[in-house]
């Protein structure tokens, strides 16, 4: 595994093979992106009803921003094709939930 993260992170510049910066900045945002929403997940099943999500999901979605905006910079066009699959995929969930709703809404009981 450790081997595996090593090659990862590293990439050939001229002569040598040296650790690219974007993808240690992608890694370490990737982790704190992990340890927060963790940490959001335990808050949640500490506090209840009486957690803030308004703050968390704006919290969130700027972690994913960064993350996105890495990616980007790091794998190029297929950072910013994946970045545009999950944004698609994220849009699509949200359109079949919102059309569940809809339907449980519509749905009369005799």
């Amino acid at each position: 595994m450790k081997k595996i993260l090593k090659d990862i992170l590293k990439a050939k510049e001229g002569e040598g093979v040296k650790y690219s910066q974007g993808r240690v900045y992608l890694f370490v945002s990737f982790i704190s992106y992990i340890l927060y929403v963790s940490f959001l997940a335990v808050q949640i099943i500490r506090c209840g009803n009486s957690f803030d999500t308004e703050n968390a999901e704006i919290i969130i979605s700027s972690l994913q921003w960064i993350m996105g905006l890495l990616a980007g910079y790091v794998f190029g066009a297929k950072g910013i094709e994946a970045l545009k699959t999950v944004i698609s995929s994220k849009n699509e969930a949200q359109k079949n939930k919102d059309a569940e709703k809809t339907n449980e809404d519509s749905t009369v009981i005799p």
